[in-house]
């Protein structure tokens, strides 16, 4: 089984690292990157959509969700274990000017009687 919940847990077999090497390489930065174009293209293609964008982490991928939905100085309503505003609600005041706002719910209370916290 290949986990995936983090880059730093993932261990490519020897297939991913073939692929990887043998990937045909162009510059994201300019938009010639034939293997990016054609997962982007495929991505949209399978989600009906006109075009789809590839991003390289899942904390960038949240932080432009949430600058797309909202303006600086806005706030964003998160329950208080959601990943956004534990682990990255810092890069949305930074980086977006956008304030995350805990919302506590019944599932909070039990997720934090077990664990740390929240912040």
């Amino acid at each position: 089984m290949i986990d995936l919940r983090s880059d730093t847990v993932t261990h490519p077999t020897a297939a991913m690292r073939d692929a990887m090497m043998s990937a045909p390489l162009g510059d994201v930065v300019l938009g010639d990157d034939p293997t990016v174009n054609a997962f982007q293209a495929m991505l949209a293609e399978r989600a009906g959509k006109e075009a789809a964008l590839l991003f390289p982490s899942g904390t960038q991928s949240n932080l432009v969700g949430l600058m797309a939905h909202c303006e600086r100085g806005d706030e964003y309503i998160a329950g208080q274990s959601a990943h956004t505003y534990r682990y990255e609600g810092g890069g949305a005041a930074v980086l977006g000017s956008i304030q995350p706002q805990p919302w506590k719910t019944p599932q909070t209370a039990a997720c934090h009687s077990k664990k740390s916290p929240p912040p």
